[in-house]
């Protein structure tokens, strides 16, 4: 399932009770263009280092993030307003990946915040 947040909403209740229910929350800025976002996400979840840094392994690299055992994991991926309007077709590639691997894994839950 994915969470839109604006900027007008409550991020960090929103957040505050995601880790209030146990989820593993792993906040990954949004950058400003497509290498910007590949690498916030390499940094921000330690991605492996085969990782290419393009789309299909970033949709290879979220399938296998590991998590612990019992634990839901919860992407919020924050301050995506400026991507969303100087470079859409990449807010959209990804808001597209994250919601194709948050309904292949029982354990994901995605948040995306526009601020």
């Amino acid at each position: 399932m994915t969470t839109f947040l604006g900027r007008y909403d409550e991020v960090d209740d929103h957040l505050i009770t995601l880790i209030g229910h146990g989820s593993d929350v792993r906040i990954v800025r949004a950058g400003v263009d497509k290498r910007t976002v590949l690498d916030e996400f390499a940094a921000a979840l330690d991605l492996p280092a085969w990782f290419g840094r393009n789309w299909d392994a970033l949709v290879d690299a979220l399938r296998g993030l590991p998590t612990e055992e019992g634990r839901r994991l919860e992407l919020v991926w924050d301050h995506t307003h400026e991507l969303r309007e100087t470079a859409p077709e990449t807010y959209a590639t990804v808001v597209d990946i994250l919601e194709q691997v948050a309904d292949e894994r029982d354990d994901l839950g995605v948040t995306v915040v526009d601020r």
